[in-house]
C-alpha cells in the first residue's frame, strides 16, 4: 500500500513540475524573443535569426529557471494535496510528513541529474552556436579572443571592422591585463601584413599595451630591439573576459579540463568554478527546495490561509534568489571560495526549513499560537 501510495505522490510530484516548468519556460522564451528583437532593431537581422537566436539561447537560461520552478512544483503538489484532503488521508494510514515528502526529494533530485546529464551538454551546443549567430548577425564582428592549448589569441579591428592586429599571449594573468611571452602581428587598412612585434611582457594602460623587452620586425626592415614600446589598441580587459568562452558553452563534462587549463594559462577561472560547483550542487539544491515547500505548507488546513503561504513562499524565493546572487558575486570576483559560495544558499534553505519545521511541530503541539 506504501509503495501505490509513494508512486502516487511521486507522479504528483512529477506533473507539477512539468506544468510549472511549461508556463516559466513559455514566458521565457517569448521574453528572450522580444530581447533579441530589441538587440537586433536597425541591423537587418532576418526575422528567422532572431527566432534562432531564442532557441538557441533557452536552454542556458532554463538553468535559471530550474531551481525556482522546483520550489513552485513542490508547493503546488502540497497545496494541491492539502486543498483535496488527500494529505490527510495519507497521514491517516500512517505515513509521516517526512515519509510524504521522500518521493518528492527522490523525483527533484532525478530531475536534477537529468539536467545536469543530459540537458547541459546539450546546451552547451546550442549556446555555443548561439553566441556564433550573435557575433555575426547582432555585433558583426569575429569573436576577437579564443584560446587554445598553446596560449590566448586576440584580434583588434580598426573602424572599418577590418582586422588591424593579432596578438598572441602564452600566458595571461590580471585577468586579462597582462600578457607573457607574446607576439603581435600588424596589418594595414587592406589586411597587409606590416610587421611583428615580440616581447616577454605586456600589461594593458589607458588604451596602450606597455610592452618590455620587445623585438620590433617590421615587414621590410631588420629587426631591433627596445626596452619598451607602446601599442595602442581599443581593448580593454573586460572585453577579453567577457569574449572568452563562457561556462555556459562547455559541458559538464568537460568543464573540469577546462578549469584547469585556465589556471595552467594564468587566467582567473573563478566564473567557471562557479558554474561547475553550480551543476555539482543542483540535484541537492531541488531536494532542500522541495523539503522548504513543504515546511511552510505543514500547517495549512484552511483556505483562507493559502494566500499567507504563497505570499511566504514568494518572499523565500526573493530571499534566496537576492542570496545567490549576491554569493555568486563575491565568488565569480575570487572574494569568496566558489565553492562557499555555491554551497552556502543550499544550506541556508535546509536552515529555513528547519525553522519552519519546528515552527509548525510547535504550533501543533499549541506551544506557540
Amino acid at each position: 500500500m506504501f509503495s501505490k501510495i509513494n508512486i502516487y505522490l511521486a507522479r504528483n510530484f512529477f506533473i507539477s513540475f512539468v506544468i510549472v516548468f511549461l508556463i516559466f519556460a513559455a514566458l521565457l522564451i517569448i521574453g528572450d524573443f522580444v530581447e533579441q528583437f530589441r538587440k537586433s532593431t536597425g541591423k537587418d537581422v532576418p526575422i528567422k535569426i532572431i527566432f534562432q537566436l531564442a532557441v538557441f539561447n533557452f536552454l542556458s537560461l532554463v538553468e535559471f529557471i530550474i531551481p525556482i520552478v522546483g520550489f513552485f512544483a513542490a508547493l503546488l503538489t502540497f497545496i494541491l494535496l492539502i486543498r483535496n484532503s488527500e494529505f490527510l488521508i495519507i497521514s491517516s494510514v500512517g505515513l509521516s510528513n517526512f515519509r510524504i515528502l521522500i518521493p518528492g526529494v527522490i523525483i527533484f533530485f532525478l530531475v536534477g541529474i537529468f539536467f545536469v546529464t543530459i540537458i547541459n551538454p546539450l546546451s552547451a551546443v546550442f549556446y555555443d552556436r548561439y553566441t556564433e549567430l550573435e557575433y555575426k548577425y547582432i555585433a558583426k564582428l569575429d569573436k576577437f579572443a579564443s584560446i587554445t592549448k598553446n596560449g590566448i589569441w586576440l584580434k583588434q579591428f580598426n573602424d572599418d571592422k577590418n582586422i588591424s592586429s593579432v596578438l598572441y599571449a602564452r600566458q595571461i594573468s590580471n585577468n586579462g591585463s597582462t600578457l607573457m611571452n607574446f607576439m603581435l602581428l600588424e596589418y594595414d587598412e587592406k589586411g597587409a601584413f606590416q610587421g611583428r612585434l615580440d616581447g616577454k611582457k605586456a600589461f594593458l594602460k589607458n588604451g596602450f599595451w606597455i610592452m618590455d623587452d620587445v623585438q620590433v620586425s617590421p615587414k621590410y626592415s631588420q629587426a631591433s630591439f627596445v626596452d619598451k614600446h607602446q601599442y595602442a589598441t581599443n581593448i580593454k580587459p573586460n572585453d577579453i573576459t567577457n569574449s572568452l568562452s563562457s561556462p555556459d558553452s562547455i559541458s559538464i563534462w568537460k568543464i573540469g579540463k577546462f578549469i584547469n587549463f585556465l589556471e595552467d594559462l594564468g587566467y582567473s577561472a573563478s566564473e567557471f568554478k562557479l558554474y561547475y560547483y553550480n551543476l555539482i550542487i543542483l540535484p541537492f539544491f531541488l531536494s532542500f527546495l522541495a523539503i522548504l515547500a513543504s515546511s511552510i505548507v505543514l500547517d495549512l488546513k484552511q483556505n483562507s490561509k493559502i494566500t499567507k503561504t504563497i505570499i511566504t513562499a514568494f518572499v523565500l524565493i526573493f530571499i534566496i534568489y537576492f542570496l545567490s546572487n549576491l554569493l555568486d558575486a563575491l565568488g565569480s570576483s575570487s572574494q569568496l571560495n566558489p565553492f562557499i559560495a555555491k554551497v552556502t544558499t543550499p544550506i541556508f534553505v535546509l536552515i529555513i526549513s528547519f525553522i519552519f519545521f519546528n515552527y509548525s511541530y510547535l504550533k501543533r503541539k499549541k506551544l506557540i499560537k
